[in-house]
């Protein structure tokens, strides 16, 4: 079954449901049950800041409780958490001169876990030759 690693943007944007067609068609077949979309304990804890703070994502104010965008992401949502252990340190320790702390945990995550790409507009991991989806 294929797997992707998500980061904090893209959760959100599937939050505010403004995901582009490639990372919809992701999203979708996970919450199928065809496919399996992890994220990085960190990812969740920055998803759940911005909630908590009502920021604005593609022109649309998240709304609802921390609580909520937990329940709409792992409880009744698409997403696995992908927490980091001893194996993502250990790759987080191989990349951290190449990436932010927060590309680096993403990073990691995907290569530990071994997933089929990176679902993610940022253009620092799409660079760096890591799979990536989101167009």
């Amino acid at each position: 079954m294929p797997t992707y690693t998500a980061d904090a943007v893209s959760l959100l944007v599937y939050l505010v449901d403004g995901l582009p067609s490639h990372a919809d068609q992701v999203f979708a077949e996970a919450e199928a049950g065809e496919t399996v979309i992890q994220a990085p304990s960190t990812a969740l804890a920055e998803v759940l800041y911005s909630v908590s703070r009502d920021k604005d994502v593609r022109g649309v104010t998240l709304s609802g409780s921390p609580d909520e965008a937990r329940q709409a992401l792992i409880g009744n949502g698409p997403i696995s958490v992908a927490s980091i252990d001893e194996a993502e340190l250990a790759e987080y320790a191989s990349v951290v001169g190449e990436f932010s702390i927060h590309d680096g945990l993403i990073v990691a995550s995907h290569r530990a876990r071994g997933t089929d790409a990176i679902i993610t507009t940022d253009g620092v991991i799409s660079d760096s030759d890591y799979e990536t989806v989101w167009e």
